[in-house]
């Protein structure tokens, strides 16, 4: 059997290393630009870039 990451339903993982996180989630200055001139207000650029991370993410 496939494994969950490599099926049409891919998941995140259920816990992460402080590493892996930085690794992954931590977003690239350009990322941020790109959010900045997307968005307005603290809420909004904070979901926009979870939006952003996690799709990236999961492809």
């Amino acid at each position: 059997m496939a494994s969950i990451e490599r099926t049409a339903y891919p998941r995140l993982k259920r816990s992460y290393t402080e590493k892996e996180l930085e690794r992954v989630y931590k977003p690239s200055s350009e990322e941020v630009r790109f959010v900045y001139e997307l968005t307005r207000g603290p809420k909004s650029l904070l979901s926009a870039m979870i939006l952003l991370k996690t799709s990236q993410r999961l492809g």
